[in-house]
């Protein structure tokens, strides 16, 4: 254990920092996009605004950060995901490549498809983000969600069907880790759905934008997670977020 933590504190401090503010973050800023319904079950409970942030600020920072994130730590070394996170000239293409696509599919690739059929949508890119969103997408997203999604589960989806398929190889196939990336990036995208519902009726065409958007970003995450290990997909998800939000400071 103590080698554990000499070994890899300094990750998990950053998971920890990142959650703990993003987190609080989310607080701040999520009550502006809840349904008049569901800001009246949160008055009803006694919640405030501030309850909200140190809430947001212990589940994104302890239960789905730092936990998680030791945890992903031990299963992604004993299924070859782990890389140590430095400069990777052959990552730079696909990582930029990948960012810019997430980023426009945000804003404004969001509100020009789905928005023309959606007024929820449209509207949600009708109000430039504050400093609490920005952070709360630069750190949640880009570095709380990768650990959920890929770091914990892909890796340990992955040990579980090569457990399952391939007990008497000595490498796991390429199959495997294919087959949990589109797994984690399915259940990533299901993941929002709680968050749209909360906000608004959720319809099949918004089912359809959640599982197009965010499961098809989830696989180039996980792809990203893959090939060039957790700090590049947290690179690439943080990155898009705040891109996007600055496009729409911009142009809104």
């Amino acid at each position: 254990m103590k080698d554990y933590i000499k070994n890899n504190w300094k990750f998990l401090l950053f998971v920890l920092s990142s959650g703990l503010l993003g987190g609080y973050c989310t607080g701040l800023y999520i009550p502006e996009m809840y349904s008049q319904e569901m800001l009246q079950q949160l008055q009803e409970q006694g919640m405030t605004t501030e309850l909200l942030a140190l809430s947001g600020a212990v589940q994104y920072g302890i239960l789905y950060g730092a936990i998680l994130a030791a945890i992903g730590l031990i299963i992604s070394k004993k299924v070859g995901l782990w890389k140590e996170f430095r400069f990777d000239k052959n990552a730079v293409l696909p990582t930029t490549v990948i960012t810019i696509i997430a980023a426009l599919c945000l804003f404004p690739g969001d509100k020009l498809i789905f928005g023309s059929f959606s007024s929820w949508v449209n509207d949600v890119y009708n109000i430039s983000p504050g400093l609490p969103k920005i952070i709360a997408g630069l750190l949640v997203g880009g570095v709380i969600e990768e650990v959920m999604m890929r770091l914990f589960f892909m890796s340990l989806l992955v040990l579980i069907l090569s457990k399952l398929f391939c007990k008497n190889q000595t490498e796991i196939p390429v199959r495997v880790f294919a087959a949990a990336n589109i797994i984690s990036a399915l259940l990533f995208a299901a993941g929002h759905l709680p968050g749209t519902m909360a906000m608004t009726t959720l319809t099949p065409l918004l089912l359809f934008r959640c599982f197009l958007f965010n499961g098809g970003l989830g696989l180039c995450f996980g792809y990203l997670y893959r090939k060039y290990g957790i700090g590049y997909a947290m690179t690439a998800h943080g990155t898009a977020h705040l891109i996007s939000d600055l496009l729409m400071i911009i142009f809104l």
